[in-house]
């Protein structure tokens, strides 16, 4: 008698297994609600990524090769952000390095989100690329041999923000804007996402 009452006990009844098969479909839900705007998340993430890597390679070939490296920040629908490693000036024969070009995720661009504000560097806001107090930046900034980022003269040293966004519906969600500072006398990247009230580095 005791022996058929233990088998009975080592069983499970079929109420038991229903409710165990709808505490999983519970918690499968809240992982499926949990993962909605985990892709633009991603993404945003995953330009911000491209952006910082791009810059600091740059900068680190800069230092390394002891040469000047221009950058070029292209927006669109094929958003890009190039550099170029810039033969001496004394050079005769030496030419400029190939353009190298790192693009952007799909569905993101450099782009200002509404509703967000400047970094905590405040070098302004006016454009989504905005260095040196220029829209879309100065012609030929570059990294230099010391690692300062300036413009064109290889004297003054700039300073600058790039914005990036998720296009289409993460245009205008702020928990999907990104931003890059580059301060111009060391040549720091510094990334940034924002929480939807603060940004955060």
């Amino acid at each position: 008698m005791n022996c058929r009452s233990a088998k009975r006990e080592k069983g499970f009844t079929l109420l038991e297994a229903v409710v165990v098969v709808g505490i999983m479909l519970v918690l499968a839900g809240f992982a499926v609600i949990q993962s909605f705007g985990s892709r633009e998340s991603y993404l945003a993430n995953s330009a911000l990524d491209t952006v910082v890597g791009q810059l600091r390679l740059a900068r680190e070939i800069a230092i390394t090769q002891r040469r000047d490296v221009v950058i070029t920040v292209v927006p669109g629908a094929s958003a890009h952000i190039d550099y170029q490693v810039k033969a001496p000036v004394t050079a005769t024969v030496e030419k400029d390095g190939p353009v190298v070009p790192a693009m952007l995720p799909k569905n993101t661009d450099f782009t200002l989100t509404t509703g967000v504000p400047d970094t905590p560097m405040a070098f302004g806001n006016m454009s989504a690329i905005y260095i040196g107090n220029v829209s879309g930046g100065p012609i030929n900034m570059r990294f230099t041999s010391t690692g300062q980022f300036t413009d064109s003269t290889d004297v003054n040293p700039i300073n600058g923000t790039i914005f990036i966004g998720v296009t289409g519906q993460g245009l205008s969600n702020p928990a999907y804007a990104r931003a890059v500072t580059v301060m111009g006398g060391t040549g720091r990247v510094r990334p940034y996402t924002y929480t939807g009230q603060h940004w955060n580095d």
